[in-house]
């Protein structure tokens, strides 16, 4: 990224998310590469990243969405982005109205039973099917085992193949091997040929580098065409870390450096702006901007009360003084989207950066906006 992270810091203050929208069209495209010469849609999964300016750039891309709420499903059609797909697995009556009112266009079913609901729609309609395929990754974010809540086993199908379009399924997120999607899609591709389903939604989870594993493309673009060499219908992707991940980046300054029988960085990030590193035990590298020592062992930490609160531990790191930046990198996705207001903080600023120049595209949440939905009286 060629970024000015301090002039970005000058602007708008810390901490802020700053995303590349050049890496960002990047990565859409080299998803089109892997699927060139199949009907294909490529859906972002808004629970990584649902910032309708970041949408909108994509959109212009010709990505659509993949929504599971009220909230998503407002800020993809803001973004102008098309089709939207409706995932998840726990649909309200109150969720149909609202969605049915906004207009979507493909629908996830998570259970034979939830056709009902649906019996008398023209939509095009797709049944999870749950493969029982260990997609190896963090256990909080793999879908696609039997014991897991989504979808439906495969025998389930015959039920109401006559009233589905196709099938969807989505075995995990930040996968890094290929072999458990090959395993999976090889399964569906013979009820497809069972059924003539014309639409196939593969899901996604295509793993990034966040400390020096993931997906190869071009073993994934070999399974596309291997699995599906007959296959003459449409193909769906939804992803969302492949796409922002590595496009954004945290940018935080140093508040303090606590030396000690361990040295602490003192960031004015903490787990209320990204929570991976304390939810998933996750690792994201760090960059000192400013150093003005040598690299030591170093825990980075946030400001918030719990030893939990941390971006990175036992880090060789070049050390920084007060004030000056640090950046936590490969956090466009889960980044902001899984933000809080833990401790009282309010959410943080994000910024795109295109043209060589920066962009405001959410402002930093005031106290004031922090509470003004609660009610006293």
């Amino acid at each position: 990224m060629n970024i000015d992270f301090s002039h970005i810091a000058d602007l708008f203050g810390t901490p802020t998310y700053v995303y590349d929208a050049s890496e960002i069209r990047k990565r859409i495209r080299m998803v089109c590469s892997v699927f060139k010469g199949h009907e294909f849609s490529i859906l972002f999964a808004l629970k990584a990243n649902s910032n309708s300016a970041l949408l909108r750039l994509m959109a212009e891309e010709g990505v659509g969405a993949d929504v599971v709420s009220s909230g998503e499903l407002v800020a993809a059609k803001r973004a102008g982005m098309k089709p939207v797909l409706w995932n998840g697995n726990g649909k309200t009556v109150q969720d149909k109205k609202f969605f049915v009112k906004q207009g979507f266009d493909i629908l996830s079913l998570d259970s034979v039973e939830e056709l009902e609901m649906w019996h008398d729609s023209d939509l095009v309609k797709l049944l999870r099917v749950n493969p029982n395929i260990d997609a190896r990754t963090h256990p909080h974010i793999s879908t696609g085992m039997k014991h897991h809540k989504f979808g439906v086993a495969v025998e389930e199908i015959h039920k109401v193949a006559d009233k589905i379009d196709g099938l969807h399924v989505h075995i995990g997120s930040q996968i890094t091997s290929v072999e458990p999607y090959r395993a999976a899609y090889t399964q569906l591709v013979e009820e497809i040929k069972k059924h003539n389903f014309k639409t196939l939604d593969l899901g996604g989870g295509w793993g990034i580098d966040y400390n020096g594993e993931s997906l190869d493309i071009d073993q994934m673009r070999s399974v596309i065409n291997t699995v599906f060499s007959g296959f003459s219908g449409r193909l769906i992707v939804e992803l969302g870390r492949f796409i922002a991940g590595p496009a954004g980046s945290l940018l935080t300054r140093v508040v303090k450096v606590k030396k000690g029988e361990k040295t602490f960085i003192v960031t004015d990030a903490g787990m209320n702006n990204l929570i991976r590193p304390a939810l998933y035990d996750a690792f994201h590298r760090i960059r000192v901007l400013e150093p003005v020592g040598p690299a030591s062992l170093c825990d980075v930490v946030g400001p918030l009360c719990e030893t939990g609160d941390k971006l990175g531990s036992n880090r060789y790191l070049e050390l920084p003084a007060e004030g000056s930046l640090l950046l936590v990198e490969d956090t466009g996705a889960y980044g902001f989207s899984m933000a809080s207001n833990y401790n009282g903080m309010p959410l943080p600023a994000e910024v795109m950066w295109e043209d060589n120049s920066p962009r405001l595209i959410r402002r930093r949440q005031t106290i004031e906006e922090m509470y003004s939905n609660v009610i006293l009286d």
